[in-house]
């Protein structure tokens, strides 16, 4: 019984963040009630409140369900470093996370999420959403870094914890480029964050003989 409750609750939790997708973009966050994302979703507003809370809480839900993938195939990248050059391995990275992003949540509802974390009142929502946005990718990133340090292809100079959450920062500067900028593509995106990546990480390469 407890496995039949807990699929109902995944399968309650999906249909209510689908119909809140679908309703911020449409309506914008802002003018979305709880009760309409309940209507849509085929279940009661007090369903939606005991599994999220607040209305801003369910969009961080979603923004988390984005980061999913990056950290189910974290230990995945980093078996990797002998077919890749370490920029061409971490800039892989960042873009199997910009495509899980972008499956999980559109560019319009990306712009949502944007203007909530600027404007909310409350202090630990932006911290919250930055941890969400960084912490899989930058773990991801650092173990790849490591993997590569291990094997002597970068200097054991460089900190790979740092360096790891430089990159998250460079990525997330460029995705809100991209989210504001409606004439950049995802390829444009993609290739700026390459083209930074291996900016950054040429410095630390060792050179062989």
């Amino acid at each position: 019984m407890a496995g039949l409750r807990e699929r109902q609750k995944a399968q309650r939790r999906a249909l209510i963040e689908k119909a809140a997708s679908e309703l911020f973009v449409e309506k914008g966050f802002a003018d979305t009630t709880i009760e309409e994302i309940a209507a849509r979703a085929v279940v009661s507003a007090p369903t939606v409140y005991n599994y999220y809370g607040t209305k801003g809480d369910l969009l961080l839900a979603l923004v988390a369900r984005g980061e999913e993938g990056i950290e189910e195939a974290q230990s995945d990248f980093s078996k990797k470093t002998a077919d890749y050059a370490a920029a061409d391995l971490i800039a892989l990275v960042i873009r199997s996370n910009v495509n899980d992003t972008l499956s999980a949540l559109s560019r319009e509802l990306w712009g949502h999420v944007v203007a909530f974390v600027a404007t909310a009142p409350d202090p630990e929502v932006a911290p919250r959403y930055l941890d969400t946005i960084a912490s899989g990718l930058g773990a991801a990133i650092e173990a790849v870094l490591k993997a590569y340090q291990h094997e002597g292809t970068l200097s054991q100079d460089l900190d790979a914890h740092e360096l790891a959450y430089l990159l998250t920062r460079m990525e997330r500067i460029h995705f809100l480029n991209y989210v504001y900028l409606k004439a950049m593509t995802v390829d444009d995106l993609h290739d700026a964050i390459a083209r930074d990546v291996a900016i950054i990480i040429s410095p630390y390469v060792q050179k062989t003989e």
